[in-house]
């Protein structure tokens, strides 16, 4: 097997490239590199750098076009060709006895997007868990620092700062604003600043208005200086009117209305940042900051998918110890609501060089040895076979603690899109089909479609490239069928990035084409693949690096959203049309208008006179 790898395949399949292509906006930091990551970007957390990404360009793409023919052409070497048919039997038992094909009808999901408040999605009702703990000099007045590690307790609250600073924290607030408290314990008063009104201060608490920040998030910002004898902490900052025990906002439970399926790899900050995480060092709820450490905690993450009657899909950081991965699986197992299942996957897109992860992987892989990571160009140089090693273990582990309900979980393995050869290939190095129940790949359309064109020639294009995509899902599809696997989807969508013509960028992603190309797009996945497609990703906004949100912010206008208009009207959840009557009242579209009456009782006017909207 491993000679046979050394060898590579008979057909010339590209698994990576030099050059660059564009990122992800910086409200998503996640690279998106060209066919899936054929062409990859170093990420970063640096939001200067953020912005400095450039696209493909003309001759990168010249020379790629011709190794998706390559690939394409591929297909004849799909998955496993050698695979006895006792194999193939023996994997669709596993997964007949998992209970993976008892869940295997078409469903929708989505990934959330940071919870950050730029993100535009403010998911919980505490607000402050938008950014992280900032601090300021005030004398004299400057920038601000991220505030040390070292001066945080071990919930992660600040408990000093140097002579001088005070404490600054951004808040993730809902765009339709409104009326809020904040409320806290120790000594010291929070202020606020941004487009606040009617501040108002009391023992424990600070209140305010938040006017509207349509049509994206405003920055709102908490001040307070730090008192190290009883340090203000437990700061928790919602609505006035709101039960201070709700845990995820209403306009977020209202966003994620319909999809089956969440993915929340954007919210474990130790899966894109490849750091280390150990239970005793974990976020836990309640905690001052979700966005160190492991990001998320694992008790929110399935409160949350509770909460929103979804299946949780977790990405298990490739840094967490034994122990972090065997309670965080028994987390899930205990208290995951009934009847639904858990998605796990290792890491994210390993196989993809703009990520740590890839280098880190590439150089165990060096370090045993392992077949790829000695042969120039195979298996995306290097990490493959040990993505599919580590993959094994990270299963061994929830397997065992989910035995006897492995129809509680569906473990996944995720392979590049554009690669269907290389994922027969890595499933069967050392029978690793036999420790997941799917394979998952990211389906996205219409990453080579550039700035200098019109929005109709972007549109006249878009159908053949949705049709390029669903091509490679069909052979992925195949791929995982000859190991008796599922095959699911872990990201997909349009992938437009036009850095240089932003008036285009907005033109075309709030066209009303663009819910025709979605509509397609859904509906010949189920018809096709007929198994669960999960969509990146629920809000962002339209952005120089890339417009990834089915919506540009939690609640808005479906009128202003034509992919998510497409995504409810398949789910069945889009609200009716509605019309605003001559009285001000609205009512459904369908329905006549009351009659109004003069003063004397006489009838003015009938019918259907309302102005029609949209809701």
């Amino acid at each position: 097997m491993q000679a046979e790898l050394r060898q590579g395949p008979a057909c010339p399949c590209l698994m990576s490239s030099g050059g660059k292509m564009a990122k992800k906006s910086l409200h998503n930091g996640h690279i998106r590199s060209l066919a899936n990551g054929l062409i990859a970007q170093p990420a970063t957390s640096n939001i200067a750098a953020r912005q400095s990404g450039r696209d493909l360009g003309l001759l990168g793409w010249l020379m790629v076009a011709p190794t998706l023919a390559l690939i394409s052409a591929c297909s004849s070497a799909v998955g496993d060709p050698g695979a006895s048919k006792s194999q193939t039997q023996a994997s669709a038992q596993k997964s007949a006895t998992t209970g993976a094909e008892a869940i295997n009808a078409f469903r929708i999901g989505v990934n959330v997007n940071n919870v950050d408040w730029w993100a535009n999605s403010r998911p919980f009702m505490n607000m402050i868990y938008g950014t992280g703990w900032q601090m300021q000099n005030t004398n004299p007045w400057g920038g601000g620092e991220n505030v040390p590690a070292s001066l945080l307790d071990a919930n992660g609250w600040v408990m000093s700062v140097p002579a001088g600073y005070r404490v600054a924290r951004g808040l993730s607030v809902p765009l339709a604003g409104g009326d809020f408290t904040c409320r806290y314990q120790g000594n010291g008063q929070i202020t606020v600043s941004g487009p606040v009104s009617n501040v108002s201060y009391g023992a424990g608490y600070t209140r305010f208005t938040i006017a509207p920040t349509y049509p994206g998030a405003k920055s709102v910002s908490l001040y307070y200086f730090v008192d190290p004898t009883n340090y203000i902490r437990n700061i928790d900052c919602r609505e006035t009117a709101a039960s201070t025990t709700n845990l995820v906002a209403p306009e977020f439970v209202s966003a994620m209305s319909g999809f089956r399926v969440v993915r929340f790899m954007k919210w474990q900050q130790a899966v894109e940042s490849n750091r280390p995480v150990t239970w005793a060092t974990r976020n836990k709820p309640g905690d001052g900051d979700y966005t160190k450490k492991d990001g998320v905690p694992i008790e929110v993450l399935v409160a949350t998918a509770n909460q929103l009657n979804a299946d949780p899909w977790f990405t298990i950081p490739w840094n967490a110890d034994d122990d972090y991965i065997t309670r965080f699986a028994t987390y899930v197992r205990d208290n995951l609501a009934p009847g639904h299942v858990a998605y796990v996957e290792t890491s994210n897109e390993v196989w993809n060089s703009g990520y740590s992860v890839y280098a880190q992987a590439k150089a165990e892989a060096i370090a045993e040895q392992l077949p790829s990571a000695i042969t120039p160009g195979a298996i995306a140089d290097g990490p493959g076979e040990r993505y599919a090693e580590r993959t094994r273990q990270v299963m061994a582990i929830w397997s065992n603690v989910f035995a006897g309900q492995m129809g509680r979980i569906v473990r996944v393995a995720a392979f590049q899109h554009v690669s269907p050869y290389w994922t027969g290939a890595l499933l069967r190095y050392q029978n690793t089909y036999q420790s997941v129940d799917a394979v998952a790949t990211a389906p996205y359309f219409g990453y080579d479609l550039t700035a200098s064109m019109t929005a109709d020639e972007i549109f006249a294009a878009l159908p053949g490239k949705v049709n390029d995509a669903l091509n490679f899902g069909v052979q992925q599809k195949n791929a995982a069928t000859k190991f008796g696997l599922r095959y699911i989807t872990y990201e997909g969508g349009q992938h437009i990035v036009l850095p240089t013509n932003m008036t285009l960028s907005y033109a075309v992603e709030r066209d009303p084409r663009m819910e025709t190309i979605y509509n397609q797009f859904l509906t010949a996945w189920q018809t096709q693949i007929g198994d669960t497609l999960t969509l990146f990703a629920l809000t962002g906004g339209i952005g120089q690096y890339g417009s990834w949100g089915l919506v540009e912010y939690a609640g808005q206008p479906l009128t202003l959203a034509p992919k998510m208009r497409a995504v409810q009207a398949f789910l069945g959840t889009a609200p009716a049309p509605t019309q605003t009557c001559p009285d001000g009242s609205v009512i459904p579209s369908t329905d006549t208008c009351p009659t109004p009456t003069t003063p004397g009782g006489k009838k003015k006017g009938g019918g259907k006179g309302g102005k029609n909207a949209t809701a």
